[in-house]
């Protein structure tokens, strides 16, 4: 609670900052509309020629699409503006030695203590995609599937944060390393159903690089119906990142011996 409380007033304070500059609300606005758009432009092009793609109908690639959006949107909030600039201004530039002074755990100050409403805009949009690829469905979702969606999106929610921490964290032995433009080109990848990739790709973003947590997997959940193993899967694959993710932290921070020193 403790934790859910110093959250809650990092996220206050950033939508107080945030509101200050009603500009940058029209423009992120726009610029959400923009990429949306794109990617459901391409998709509906595709299905003027084809009713399905890899098994996919139309229907199930705009939940997708807004499965992934609503993703992204949570990231781009909480995530991203701690650990997107953690090896310069964590590690070089020394903040991470004033959370390591709080009476807090050190992790979550560094990784979700800071956050950007505006964000939240891709989320909103990514619902109303959702809404209109159900809509459009064949069939409604069942109870089953959208609980399993529900937990599935969760455990896609802490993977993203852990594969964030563990990006992180490498810079605990390399500060100047800067992989930022492979984990956002591999996120892009997230945007598709892993099934148009090759076997080898789908091996990859399934258990190496796991992006079809992120939204493949949620989405078939919500429109083909739940399997237990697959949810079995997913919990174990958020628990695994996150602990994994914990241990990399204090492994490096063992290593760390402050910016000033």
């Amino acid at each position: 609670m403790k934790l859910l409380r110093l959250l809650g007033a990092g996220f206050s304070m950033s939508l107080r900052r945030s509101v200050a500059f009603r500009i940058n609300l029209v423009f992120d606005v726009l610029l959400a509309f923009t990429g949306l758009g794109t990617a459901i432009a391409a998709v509906l092009i595709v299905f003027t020629r084809a009713d399905s793609l890899a098994g996919w109908s139309k229907a199930e690639f705009l939940v997708l699409i807004g499965t992934y959006q609503l993703i992204t949107g949570l990231r781009s909030t909480f995530i991203d503006p701690n650990l997107s600039w953690f090896p310069e201004t964590g590690i070089r530039n020394g903040k991470l030695d004033s959370y390591l002074l709080q009476p807090a755990s050190s992790l979550f100050l560094a990784s979700l203590s800071l956050s950007s409403p505006l964000g939240l805009i891709q989320s909103v949009l990514g619902v109303g995609v959702l809404g209109w690829g159900l809509t459009v469905a064949d069939q409604p979702p069942s109870a089953g599937g959208l609980l399993s969606w529900l937990l599935l999106v969760v455990a896609g929610m802490v993977v993203t944060w852990a594969l964030s921490v563990l990006l992180a964290c490498l810079a605990f032995w390399a500060p100047k390393l800067q992989l930022d433009v492979f984990y956002h080109s591999a996120w892009q990848l997230g945007r598709y159903p892993t099934d148009v990739f090759a076997r080898p790709i789908r091996v990859i973003l399934t258990y190496v690089f796991p992006m079809a947590l992120i939204a493949s997997v949620p989405s078939a959940a919500l429109t083909h119906g739940p399997r237990v193993e697959v949810l079995v899967a997913g919990v174990l694959a958020a628990g695994g990142a996150a602990a994994l993710a914990a241990l990399a932290w204090r492994a490096g921070l063992r290593r760390y011996t402050g910016a000033t020193s």
